[in-house]
């Protein structure tokens, strides 16, 4: 159970006598090497760690999840069985795209977890913007709403389908796709998007959220999109909505009524001595994190804003966040930030992009992390996937190398320590010039 306040005498005499059971054991049994460094056609090397991968270590006991934030940040589905579609209609789905997708969700589900996190940007969202024949005309507001409707009323619900074919149970937050994309002034096409915002994370509660799944929830405009549950008796997950919006802008910060719920529910996970507390944001807090074809968002004050104190305040374990898709951990006040995910549509030169994911073990005391990046080759001929509108569209084709790297580790202690980190989780210095 959690220690109340994390540095008593009691509980640091606890570790240290469990480091020396565990390290006298380690060494006598030889475990300190990746459990996969033995295996054959089913491990892949990661060159950033040279540990392999493979899923033999999935059916561990304890409680198990997956986070994989951006997922898949693009409007990928088959939309042929949407009424009035006819042949030469546009469709965002291939039978690239199909193995590829199924290469990515079939990893998730060999990892066997009991949940599966995605802290935003789950499609690519900039509907409303452009006319087309799939989703209707876009000429006045009335016209942009009922298109973003068609939008989501399409793509949340076969997104969900990939998960519960698998029998994945998936907890997700909005992220700035959701609500169009930022940002959100200094033109026409932005500054209705802005109007929009709240009828964007009404159709994502409606087809992205399961609707009266999660009975703790704030008041206030955060109320659809923000919500806190036990994945486990030991494990806490808050899900919270980073995106506020004023008159001519939307912040990248929780608004006051949300702020003060969340005070509440980890005062209550404190109070009933739940071991793990995990809370879920789309935008990074602490900076510099790593970035590959990412705006680079970040919550408005980071380390010093009132969300990220109160983080420190109730001693929270892990923040998972996306949007910069790539791998970045960092530490602040006793709180551990792993940023993370890709975009699933998209590699860059170097082979960044495509997808990651993070695998969290639970036993008692510890959390063990595992960082995993899918390979990802594109096609280089220029065509591109249909997307609601001409911006971003993705490579036509795409594939998936079946066994996913692994690039970093991590393990935690639930009196707020690091054991090990390795790779990508490894403390980050970012490189000059």
């Amino acid at each position: 159970m959690r220690v109340v306040g994390r540095r008593g005498l009691l509980a640091a005499v606890a570790v240290v006598v469990a480091l020396v059971v565990a390290c006298t054991a380690a060494v006598a049994a030889g475990v300190w090497t990746d459990p996969g460094s033995d295996s054959g056609s089913d491990a892949a090397t990661s060159p950033a760690t040279g540990e392999t991968s493979q899923s033999a270590d999935a059916g561990a006991d304890g409680y198990r999840f997956l986070s994989s934030p951006d997922f898949m940040n693009a409007d990928v589905a088959d939309l042929s069985g949407l009424p009035g579609f006819r042949r030469g209609t546009p469709n965002s789905w291939n039978r690239s795209y199909a193995r590829a997708v199924r290469t990515v969700m079939d990893g998730f589900a060999a990892e066997r977890p009991d949940d599966v996190l995605v802290a935003g940007d789950l499609v690519n969202g900039h509907w409303g913007d452009k006319p087309s024949r799939v989703f209707g005309p876009t000429d006045t507001a009335r016209q942009k709403r009922q298109a973003i409707s068609r939008a989501a009323r399409a793509y949340y619900p076969a997104w969900r389908r990939l998960f519960a074919q698998r029998d994945l149970d998936v907890h997700v937050a909005v992220g700035d796709h959701e609500i169009g994309d930022n940002d959100w002034r200094g033109s026409a096409r932005k500054d209705a998007k802005r109007r929009n915002v709240t009828h964007f994370k009404r159709e994502f509660a409606r087809y992205g959220l399961r609707p009266g799944r999660y009975s703790d929830r704030p008041e206030g405009p955060a109320r659809s999109t923000a919500y806190a549950t036990r994945l486990s008796p030991e494990v806490q997950l808050v899900t919270v909505d980073v995106f506020r919006r004023t008159g001519n802008d939307v912040l990248p910060e929780l608004d006051s009524q949300q702020l003060r719920w969340l005070d509440g529910v980890l005062a209550r996970a404190e109070a009933d001595d739940v071991d793990w507390i995990i809370v879920q944001g789309h935008t990074p807090v602490l900076g510099p994190v790593r970035t590959t074809s990412s705006s680079g968002l970040m919550y408005r004050g980071g380390a010093r804003s009132a969300f990220w104190r109160t983080l420190v305040r109730h001693d929270v374990d892990l923040y998972l966040s996306g949007e910069v898709h790539d791998i970045t951990a960092r530490r602040e006040g006793g709180v551990t930030q792993i940023s993370h995910g890709g975009i699933f549509t998209h590699a860059n030169r170097r082979g960044r992009g495509g997808t990651n994911y993070l695998v969290g073990q639970v036993d008692g005391d510890e959390l063990a992390l595992t960082s995993r990046r899918f390979l990802v080759e594109s096609s280089r001929t220029g065509r591109r996937l249909w997307q609601a509108t001409g911006k971003g569209r993705p490579p036509l084709s795409k594939r998936f190398d079946p066994v996913p790297a692994l690039v970093g580790r991590m393990t935690l202690t639930s009196d707020g320590r690091v054991l090990q980190r390795s790779g990508v989780l490894d403390e980050y210095v970012p490189s000059r010039g």
